[in-house]
C-alpha cells in the first residue's frame, strides 16, 4: 500500500504545472539572506527521478532520503554561488565564448551542430551558456579556495611508491615472430635440402626482408606467425635461451623445441624498468594531488556550512 501511495505521490508530482508549484510553494530552507523555495526543491527531485531508472522501485523512505541528499546538495550550491559573488568573481563574454569554441574544437562541432546536438537534448544555446559559465565561475573559485592549498611535495610521491612498488613493477616482455618447421624423416639428403631450407629463411630475415613474405615462401612445409608479446619470466627455458641477449631484429639460431625446429624474431622489447620511479612519479603526483584536491574540498565546503546560517524548514 505504502509504495502504491508512493507511485501516486510521484505521478501527482511530475503532473504538477508551474503555475500550481508557484502557488503552493513555501520555503524549504534558508541560506544566509537567500531562500531555497519548495517550488525549486520539487524541480530538481522530478528532474533526479527523471534520470534514476530505478525510479519506479523507490520505497518513500528511500524517496525522502533522496530529497534531503537534493536539498543539501542545493544548499552547497548556494554558499558557492554567494561565495563567488562575495569574491567578486566573474566571467567576460570573450571568456565565455573562448570555452565553447574550445568545446567545439575538441568534439568536431560547428557552432551550427553544437545549437542542433544541444536541441536534440531539449537545451538552448543560452541554457548552454549560462551552465558553460557556472563551470568556469565554479572552476575560478576552487582554485582560488581549494587548489592552491593543495601541494604534493615529492618525499609524498616517493613514499607513496615505497609502498605499492609491486602495483608498478612491470614485468619485461618480449614479441616474437616465429617460423616452425617439421622435421623431415628419411634419407640424409632430406635433412640437407631441410637445413638448407631453414638456413635460408634466417638469412633472409637477417638482411631485412619481411617475415610474412619469408615465411609464406614456406608454404606448407613450415607455420608460425606473432607469438604477441610474452612475459620472458613465464617462457620455456629453451624458448628463454634462444632468445636471451637478442635486440628488436634479432634473429635467433634455430633451435629444436617439441619435434620441431624454430627460428625466433624478436620485434619488440617491452618494459626495462631500470627506473621504474621516474617512469611513474608523474602518475602518482597526479593521483596524490587528487586525493588531497577531494579532501580539502570537503573540508573547505564543511567550512562554508558551518560559518553560514542555514534553517532547514521541510
Amino acid at each position: 500500500m505504502k509504495r502504491i501511495l508512493f507511485c501516486l505521490f510521484f505521478s501527482l508530482l511530475l503532473a504538477v504545472t508551474p503555475v500550481t508549484a508557484k502557488t503552493l510553494s513555501k520555503i524549504a530552507a534558508v541560506v544566509n539572506d537567500e531562500m531555497i523555495s519548495t517550488f525549486q526543491l520539487d524541480k530538481a527531485v522530478v528532474a533526479a527521478l527523471a534520470q534514476n531508472p530505478n525510479k519506479n522501485q523507490l520505497t518513500p523512505a528511500q524517496f525522502d532520503q533522496m530529497k534531503v541528499q537534493i536539498l543539501n546538495r542545493m544548499i552547497n550550491d548556494k554558499l558557492l554561488e554567494q561565495r563567488t559573488k562575495e569574491l567578486g568573481l566573474k566571467v567576460s563574454d570573450p571568456e565565455l565564448n573562448s570555452a565553447i569554441e574550445d568545446v567545439q574544437r575538441k568534439n568536431g562541432l560547428t557552432a551550427e551542430t553544437l545549437e542542433k546536438a544541444l536541441t536534440a537534448q531539449g537545451l538552448t544555446m543560452s541554457g548552454y551558456r549560462d551552465k558553460i559559465k557556472k563551470e568556469i565561475l565554479r572552476y575560478k573559485l576552487l582554485s582560488r579556495e581549494v587548489n592552491y592549498k593543495v601541494l604534493v611535495t615529492s618525499s609524498e610521491v616517493r613514499d607513496y611508491f615505497d609502498k605499492h612498488i609491486d602495483e608498478y613493477t612491470v614485468e619485461p616482455k618480449i614479441q616474437v615472430n616465429r617460423i616452425s618447421f617439421k622435421i623431415p624423416t628419411g634419407k640424409a639428403e632430406k635433412m640437407a635440402e631441410f637445413n638448407k631450407r631453414v638456413d635460408t629463411s634466417r638469412k633472409l630475415l637477417l638482411n631485412g626482408e619481411e617475415f610474412n613474405k619469408v615465411l609464406e615462401a614456406q608454404g606448407d612445409s613450415a607455420s608460425g606467425g606473432d607469438m604477441g608479446e610474452l612475459v620472458e619470466a613465464d617462457m620455456a627455458k629453451p624458448l628463454q635461451s634462444a632468445l636471451a641477449g637478442l635486440e628488436p631484429g634479432d634473429v635467433s639460431e634455430p633451435v629444436e623445441i617439441n619435434g620441431k625446429i624454430h627460428i625466433f624474431q624478436v620485434t619488440k622489447r617491452i618494459g626495462d624498468d631500470s627506473d621504474p620511479f621516474s617512469r611513474v612519479k608523474g602518475e602518482i603526483e597526479e593521483k596524490l594531488k587528487r586525493e588531497k584536491t577531494d579532501a580539502r574540498f570537503e573540508e573547505w565546503q564543511k567550512e562554508l556550512r558551518d560559518n553560514a546560517h542555514i534553517e532547514i524548514r521541510i
